[in-house]
């Protein structure tokens, strides 16, 4: 299981990202599903996360080549994993988590990692 956000454990920063001015090779840009910012990322090589809301942004953030699709609700990260499952996806799917005492439910759900909500500055 992948865990960011553990301050023993070595990640890149997850950084939310509002325009294209704040996208950055160094870091995990992160932002809700975005088309112009996913072509500027995918043209520039960066690193990136999309916090999905549906289904549908879901199966188009794995086609879309995200690093990591970011869930904070439960149910649709159950979804995704899933999905990931029969459609092999190579997006790593995290559950954004308020604290890391828990790591037992992104398990039982089948995610490949947690998040921890404060991690994303």
């Amino acid at each position: 299981m992948l865990i960011f956000g553990h301050n023993l454990i070595p990640s890149k920063a997850f950084k939310n990202i509002k325009n294209t001015k704040e996208l950055n090779k160094e870091q995990i840009n992160c932002f809700l599903y975005d088309e112009a910012l996913i072509e500027l990322c995918l043209k520039q090589d960066f690193d990136f996360a999309i916090k999905v809301r549906s289904e549908n942004e879901i199966l188009l953030a794995n086609a879309l080549k995200a690093n990591f699709i970011l869930c904070d609700d439960e149910a649709l990260a159950l979804k995704a994993s899933k999905m990931a499952e029969f459609y092999l996806f190579d997006s790593k799917i995290l559950l954004i988590m308020p604290t890391l005492n828990e790591l037992e439910r992104a398990y039982k759900i089948g995610l490949d990692g947690v998040l921890l909500e404060s991690f994303i500055s």
